[in-house]
C-alpha cells in the first residue's frame, strides 16, 4: 500500500515539474487562434430571376458536419439545366408572341392552317370493348 502512495506522489510531482517547465519555456501571452464561425460569407446573388450561370457560380460553404458533395452537385447541375431550358422556352415563346403581335405568321399558325379538318366528327360514344376471355 505504501508503494502505491509513493508512485502516486511521484506522478503528481512529475506532472508539476513538467507544468512549471512549460510555463517558463513557452512564450507568455500567446493565445490559441480564435474559433472559426460557421457563418458563410453572403453570396452576392442578383435580385432578379436567377439564371443557369448564377447557379453554376454558387459555392456552398462546408461546415463541421459538411454535406454530401456528389448529391449537392447533382442537384445544382439539374437546377442549372432546368433553368437554362426554362429560359430558352421563354425566349422562344416571347418570339412567338412578338411575331403574332406584329401580324407576321408564325410556324405555329401556319401549321394550324395547313391541317385538314375531318369531314365527319368523331363519334361521341367509344367503341365497345371486346369480350373478355374467361
Amino acid at each position: 500500500m505504501l508503494s502505491l502512495l509513493l508512485y502516486g506522489l511521484l506522478a503528481v510531482v512529475a506532472v508539476g515539474i513538467l507544468f512549471l517547465i512549460a510555463v517558463y519555456l513557452l512564450p507568455a501571452g500567446t493565445r490559441i487562434a480564435p474559433v472559426a464561425t460557421d457563418e458563410a460569407l453572403p453570396q452576392q446573388l442578383p435580385d432578379s430571376l436567377l439564371s443557369a450561370s448564377d447557379v453554376a457560380t454558387v459555392r456552398l460553404p462546408v461546415a463541421l458536419r459538411g454535406y454530401r458533395f456528389a448529391e449537392t452537385d447533382r442537384l445544382l447541375d439539374r437546377l442549372s439545366n432546368e433553368l437554362l431550358a426554362r429560359d430558352q422556352e421563354l425566349a422562344w415563346l416571347r418570339g412567338q408572341l412578338s411575331g403574332q403581335l406584329s401580324g407576321a405568321p408564325t410556324a405555329v399558325s401556319e401549321a394550324a392552317l395547313s391541317q385538314t379538318v375531318p369531314s365527319e366528327p368523331a363519334s361521341a360514344t367509344p367503341d365497345p370493348a371486346p369480350p373478355a376471355d374467361e
